[in-house]
């Protein structure tokens, strides 16, 4: 590389903006530097995986085909039963495109926890508003409503919606009891019936949910020991398989000097079999489960590096502004995937000497 020639390292991380660096690159060297804070987008961003997208998505289209499906049926039956109150119907249809509504930000947007506690929460009021009616077909929106919550978070909070639900119900309830329909008018066995229809369902649908999530645990699980086990199998196998012939490789290499074309062209084979281990090895570190808590990240970055060193030449130091990590173990190990990633895209494309791995803290956040 030439004196006066640049080069910028930029990484990109599944979570966050997974910016890495950018910094400049002079004459033969490489700085990669990792900034702590721009993590906290990556905080923000990996409490709405693309699981708690779908989640979100599929609920805000149930809420859109159940108001139109309310719609539907209010709309039959004030027509055809002549009850003459468009009212459920109307709020049935606001319901609807409420949901289609949320779909449609769910989109082009992440959710964050306080906008999932805010759908909750709308969520409730539909649940206490439309249960006012005493039309059964309507409990279904507070049915939803706690499935909702057992599927975004356990038991309690499922027990907690249909505990909310119950109080508004009766709240209202018992105002239109006093001041529209008067005294007597409040029919206590129904609304027990209704609210214990309620409270009995948050049990089946905190059960669902749960196995679904430990099921969904297992199967991550499972995956990570099957690529651990290919990782095995290619150390063991193709691996040592290439090192015994590139030192093939290299004897008739030498016992070809007196023939500069066939030494030459031995050589490139032998360059070429020695960068194959090399990326065989960088797969296997991909493959290989990887779960780092605070303690564990300077130690890993610093060993990564002096791998790195060892297996490319290259020479290459860590450099931490940090003492103590105080980041989540699921940043921590997209740090070092990060780090990983960079001292990978280093080796291949840079053609550096020289490689400093920095983890900093820009702005006073870390």
């Amino acid at each position: 590389m030439d004196a006066g020639r640049h080069m910028r390292v930029i990484e990109e991380a599944p979570l966050a903006d997974r910016t890495v660096g950018p910094r400049e690159l002079a004459a033969s060297s490489a700085s990669i530097s990792i900034p702590a804070s721009r993590l906290s987008d990556g905080i923000r961003l990996a409490a709405a995986t693309e699981e708690t997208q779908r989640l979100e998505r599929a609920l805000s289209v149930a809420r859109a085909g159940l108001g139109g499906l309310l719609v539907l049926v209010e709309c039959v039956v004030t027509a055809f039963f002549a009850r003459g109150d468009w009212l459920p119907a109307g709020l049935s249809a606001i319901f609807g495109i409420q949901g289609l509504a949320i779909w449609a930000w769910l989109r082009r947007h992440d959710s964050t926890p306080a906008q999932r506690r805010m759908f909750h929460a709308l969520d409730i009021v539909w649940a206490s508003v439309l249960l006012l009616f005493r039309d059964e077909v309507l409990m279904l929106v507070a049915v939803l409503a706690i499935y909702a919550a057992a599927a975004r978070w356990t038991r309690i909070q499922a027990i907690a919606t249909a505990a909310c639900v119950s109080g508004l119900v009766l709240g209202g309830d018992l105002l239109a009891a006093a001041f529209l329909k008067g005294p007597g008018a409040f029919d206590g066995r129904a609304y027990f019936l209704r609210m214990s229809t309620l409270f009995l369902l948050a049990f089946p649908f905190s059960h669902v949910t749960r196995r679904e999530k430990e099921l969904q645990e297992e199967t991550v699980q499972a995956k990570a020991m099957d690529r651990a086990l290919v990782a095995r199998e290619l150390h063991d196998g193709a691996i040592q398989s290439l090192i015994g012939l590139e030192v093939q490789v290299d004897v008739l290499r030498r016992q070809a000097n007196g023939t500069p074309a066939m030494a030459e062209e031995l050589g490139r084979v032998q360059q070429m079999l020695r960068q194959e281990v090399l990326n065989l090895r960088e797969l296997m570190r991909q493959m290989r489960p990887l779960d780092l808590d605070p303690r564990r990240l300077l130690d890993f970055l610093a060993e990564s590096v002096d791998k790195f060193r060892r297996e490319t030449g290259i020479a290459a130091s860590f450099v931490s502004d940090l003492r103590e990590i105080s980041l989540p173990p699921r940043i921590c190990t997209e740090l070092a995937r990060i780090a990983q990633e960079s001292l990978a895209n280093v080796r291949r494309h840079s053609g550096a000497s020289n490689v400093i791995l920095r983890l900093s803290i820009e702005d006073g956040a870390g």
